[in-house]
């Protein structure tokens, strides 16, 4: 697997050109399968919770809107299975700093369960009255998915051109980054039990 290291320089064109990319084989299968062992033992140990939306006082959990079940993480605590995506996630945010500018400063980043027949409604990332969220991340912890499993993140790529969108598949050890206040998107029914770490690294 080719590192890192040498990848970040076209994703990091890719982010300044476009504003997201796609990187498959972000971590090693062992890491992925690791990340995916510590979130069904954590599921299973009832540690996860039903996620909502908005917040603050208008924060609730609308089943109409979305359907997964989150935890989040402890950075100031990783189990032995995190510490990869943690390295990862710090390397590839100073890159993001040092070329573009970004101010990122931290990272806030969550397990993420949908069941079967579960999604996430068109929404965007950031809130109205707060742009701390600066860039999206998403890394998928499935095991094997298929054409038919559903569960694809939708990305519009022009907010005034409603037929302008990209359907990526949830494939084991893909990253997707997005820059969280230009993107519209939305997670398409899922048809297998869908796992992934989702999150923003924040100003």
């Amino acid at each position: 697997m080719t590192s890192l290291a040498t990848r970040i320089p076209a994703l990091i064109d890719a982010i300044a050109e476009q504003g997201w990319v796609v990187l498959d084989d972000f971590l090693s299968p062992a890491a992925i399968d690791a990340l995916r062992d510590e979130a069904a033992s954590r599921l299973g140990a009832g540690q996860f919770h039903r996620a909502g939306v908005g917040r603050s006082e208008g924060h609730a959990v609308r089943d109409t809107v979305r359907g997964d079940s989150v935890r989040w993480l402890d950075a100031g605590a990783p189990s032995p299975a995190e510490l990869p995506y943690w390295e990862a996630i710090t390397q590839l945010q100073e890159a993001l700093n040092r070329e573009l500018f970004l101010g990122i400063r931290e990272g806030e980043f969550h397990y993420a369960h949908y069941p079967v027949g579960s999604f996430y409604k068109r929404h965007i990332d950031r809130f109205r009255d707060d742009d701390a969220r600066t860039v999206s991340v998403v890394l998928y912890l499935n095991q094997d998915w298929v054409v038919g499993n559903g569960g694809e993140l939708r990305i519009w790529t022009n907010p005034d051109q409603p037929a302008h969108y990209v359907d990526i598949s949830p494939q084991g050890g893909r990253l997707v980054l997005f820059l969280s206040e230009r993107f519209w998107h939305e997670v398409l029914p899922a048809q297998q039990p869908r796992w992934s770490l989702t999150g923003w690294m924040r100003r």
